[in-house]
């Protein structure tokens, strides 16, 4: 996938959109691919990036794999991860949604989706992530 449509279709196929609807989902990927074009990404959804609470996080978060990499465009900006160097992935659901945590060295990157399926992500980075 490597359209702005095809990703947002993609998260809205197995509701990991945070329920976004298709303009503002779409408005989101079409800032994500310009900022990561030529990438073909086998996975995409939709969280909050760096979530610590509602009033601490870096808003709705556009968030592509491709082959071992995370890439994820928020309004503040972009961030690539190397998922080989991820020390950890894991999930937990909590009172507002399931929050995402990826370990690595230098960082802890918290993720918020909502209440979207956050086994299905946990698989896909996971699998991303395998050396």
């Amino acid at each position: 996938m490597n359209t702005a449509s095809e990703l947002y279709h993609f998260t809205k196929k197995y509701d990991i959109n945070y329920n976004t609807n298709e303009n503002k989902g779409t408005l989101l990927f079409n800032r994500f691919v310009q900022t990561f074009p030529k990438i073909n990404f086998s996975f995409a959804f939709i969280g909050f990036h760096k979530y610590v609470s509602l009033k601490k996080q870096e808003g709705l978060t556009a968030y592509g794999i491709s082959g071992n990499m995370l890439y994820a465009l928020s309004k503040q900006k972009s961030y690539k991860y190397n998922l080989y160097q991820c020390k950890e992935i894991s999930g937990k659901k909590k009172l507002n949604g399931i929050r995402l945590a990826l370990v690595f060295d230098a960082e802890i990157v918290n993720i918020n989706l909502g209440f979207a399926d956050g086994n299905l992500v946990l698989a896909a980075l996971k699998q991303a992530g395998k050396k």
